[in-house]
């Protein structure tokens, strides 16, 4: 079972005491850089960012750029721009001189092996803008979806612009940037009453300065056929075979049907590129031979679009070195909601990443518990100690975090995938942090938590395919599934199922009905809390629904302990 561990209120969820060792932590000041404009024909200002090291001993960065204008250096270490020693310069260099006008964006991946919360990655966005020698735009006819669209203008020194038309009425016009805090626009608007068609009309522009004294050609195309919107910002693919599914948008009239897509690659033939759907491309990329690296393409479509000949999607392939595990940044999630932040101890998490499981691998625990530490040749280290996994695959790991995880502290996780080590992520322990679990949208959209009713049903306000569900009644005890409340009495046992006869409770443990948007706020205390019998990891936390409760099909309720209020989830009360 991988990210869906919501499909049942209880068994099927489940298939689902140091401090940082010492070694370098990288920081970095910045992960983007821009959008910087940048003229044609000239080269960026040079940019720098900070890398810290937090931790102990040296960073021994190297720095890899996904694009030819992108250059990347790493410096000595000196004291940081903001104070205190041990940042890293990286100096990043714009070679854009000879690139034409357009969006670009680039990454730079820095990495260490040795160090923690390694490689982090950068991303840079350019604007070449200057003046174009002609402009061509689609547009829909006035009532249509897109009558108008824009394109940014930039000049040397202020400009006279004298926009002129040679049919087609008063579509064309040239004005100063607005949302573009320098420079000018070239606008075209779909008049009234004008038939689809192509139109020519020209902008000349006047100045001080002579490089700015040119003329822009503009051709205006009025369409009731679909527009594809253009996708800039590349597609980023990474893993040793990623897959990406593309939707392209229509701005334009009737319906875009994509018939065809095909893909170029930079270097061998790493892309292939198909249709999923009428308006979606699959892209699917191999590293077959290539060495660790970035690789960039492009796929060009064939539709009925206007546009289509326009249309060039570029993408950015990583490569990284075959079998080594590498945990992206804030991989490390909690399987409640998926958001990495603090975990406590005995909560399920999972980790996301690339090549954490060979190619293929979906493994699980063959039998009950205990939880084993190594499924399909993977093990996911907690302060170098392996922690019990439920769930094994290349792109995702669930695991416990152990209860000797004791909090405060930052603890390091690894995942070793057939005896190959990986990156060391981050991650803060903290004592509890109550977290109520929720249906995924494949489910019930809406944030409807994994209640259950005393007969086994769902409180969820409507039929779900497979399950049976009804409203809780003022009266019902229910049943609310979470993770994260910490250590039990008597004391849980890592990866150990819980007992069905010795129950591990936890204490002053309470409820709120409502306070949202519904009614006042009702809280009672909880008739039990604790881990649920003959699971691991998964808590429970049966209530009494009090008699002056708010009634409706979404009603908002929180656990609190000690103190420490849980995420809100909706559950349907009625009498």
């Amino acid at each position: 079972m991988g990210a869906n561990l919501a499909r049942t209120p209880a068994i099927l969820l489940l298939a689902f005491t140091a401090t940082l060792s010492a070694a370098p932590q990288l920081v970095l000041s910045s992960t983007s850089v821009g959008p910087i404009q940048v003229s044609p024909g000239s080269n960026g200002p040079a940019q720098t960012i900070q890398a810290q090291n937090i931790g102990t001993g040296a960073l021994n960065l190297t720095a890899i750029v996904s694009a030819p204008w992108l250059a990347a250096t790493v410096g000595a270490a000196q004291p940081c721009a903001s104070g205190g020693n041990n940042c890293n310069p990286i100096s990043i260099a714009l070679n854009t001189s000879t690139l034409a006008a357009g969006s670009y964006t680039g990454y730079i991946t820095l990495a260490d092996p040795n160090a923690i919360d390694s490689p982090q990655q950068i991303t840079v966005t350019i604007n070449v803008v200057g003046i174009p020698a002609s402009l061509t735009f689609y547009v829909t006819p006035t009532g249509g979806p897109t009558p108008t669209t824009f394109a940014p203008v930039a000049t040397q020194a202020a400009v006279t612009g004298t926009a002129t038309t040679q049919s087609g009425g008063n579509w064309l016009l040239f004005t100063s940037g607005g949302i573009f805090s320098s420079g000018y626009v070239v606008q075209v608007t779909a008049q009234s009453g004008q038939a689809p068609g192509t139109y020519t009309g020209s902008v000349v522009l006047t100045g001080s300065n002579p490089a700015d004294n040119q003329t822009i050609n503009v051709t205006l195309n009025v369409t009731s056929s679909p527009i594809i919107q253009p996708i800039v910002t590349p597609i980023l693919l990474t893993s040793a075979n990623a897959t990406a599914a593309v939707p392209f948008n229509n701005i334009g009239s009737g319906t875009l049907t994509i018939t065809a897509a095909t893909a170029s690659s930079s270097t061998g033939s790493f892309l292939s590129a198909s249709v999923a759907n009428a308006n979606t491309v699959s892209l699917s990329a191999a590293p077959g031979s290539l060495s660790p690296g970035y690789y960039t393409a492009t796929v060009t479509l064939t539709s009925n679009a206007a546009n289509d000949s326009q249309i060039s999607v570029p993408v950015v392939f990583t490569v990284e070195k075959a079998g080594t595990p590498v945990i992206y940044s804030a991989g490390v999630t909690n399987i409640a909601n998926f958001i990495a932040e603090s975990a406590a101890p005995g909560e399920i998490l999972a980790v996301f990443g690339d090549q954490l499981a060979a190619p293929g691998t979906l493994a699980q625990n063959p039998g009950l518990p205990p939880l084993a530490t190594t499924l399909g040749g993977v093990q996911v280290l907690v302060n170098g100690t392996p922690a019990p996994l439920y769930f094994a695959s290349p792109g995702q790991v669930n695991f416990q975090l152990p209860y000797e995880a004791t909090a405060p502290q930052t603890a390091t996780i690894q995942v070793v995938s057939n005896g190959t080590p990986g990156n060391l992520r981050p991650l803060t322990v903290t004592p509890i942090i109550p977290r109520l679990l929720v249906w995924q949208p494949n489910v019930i959209s809406g944030g409807y938590g994994i209640v259950v009713n005393q007969d086994g049903s769902l409180t969820l306000p409507s039929p779900v395919a497979g399950f049976v569900t009804h409203a809780a009644k003022p009266g019902d005890t229910i049943t609310i599934y979470c993770e994260a409340l910490g250590e039990t009495t008597p004391p849980a046992v890592t990866g150990a199922a819980a007992s069905g006869t010795t129950l591990e409770a936890i204490s002053n443990v309470t409820v709120t009905f409502g306070g949202l948007f519904e009614g006042t706020q009702t809280t009672t205390a909880a008739y039990f809390a604790g881990l649920t019998p003959t699971a691991v990891g998964l808590y429970q936390v049966d209530v009494t629904i009090p008699a002056n409760v708010p009634l409706g099909s979404a009603v908002s309720i929180t656990v609190n302990l000690n103190g420490v209020s849980s995420n809100p989830v909706l559950i349907d009360i009625s009498n």
